[in-house]
């Protein structure tokens, strides 16, 4: 929203968008990331609950109030794509992250994608 279309055009240029402890934009860099179908990966720190009375966990009318809840509220805006892991350092390392949507080159949006065929590795002799 911020951005606008330049915002929107760099997210659908970009390889992966992070946003270590992002504060007030760490809803918008996952929204951005998964309207450009691009990887993300964000480590959510503060709630802000104040500034972001209206956000409420799936399926229900509980405030989004504590890490968790907002951890969990980002996971449901796309929740087969959308994954959470704990980061190996103090504090808050919960990340957020989605590997994106396969996205091809522009060259390559009118060929038919080739089959890749799986065959057995054969060993060399010792």
């Amino acid at each position: 929203e911020a951005g606008g279309e330049a915002s929107a055009a760099m997210a659908r240029e970009a390889s992966l968008i992070i946003g270590m402890h992002p504060d007030e934009v760490t809803e918008t860099i996952v929204d951005t990331a998964l309207a450009a179908g691009t990887p993300f990966a964000v480590v959510p720190c503060c709630v802000f609950s104040r500034l972001f009375p209206f956000r409420t966990l799936p399926n229900s009318k509980t405030l989004v109030t504590t890490h968790g809840d907002f951890c969990r509220y980002l996971k449901a805006k796309d929740p087969k794509n959308i994954k959470l892991a704990t980061l190996g350092f103090a504090g808050k390392n919960v990340v957020v992250y989605s590997l994106g949507e396969p996205r091809r080159k522009q060259d390559d949006q009118d060929e038919p994608s080739a089959e890749v065929e799986c065959v057995p590795c054969v060993e060399e002799p010792a």
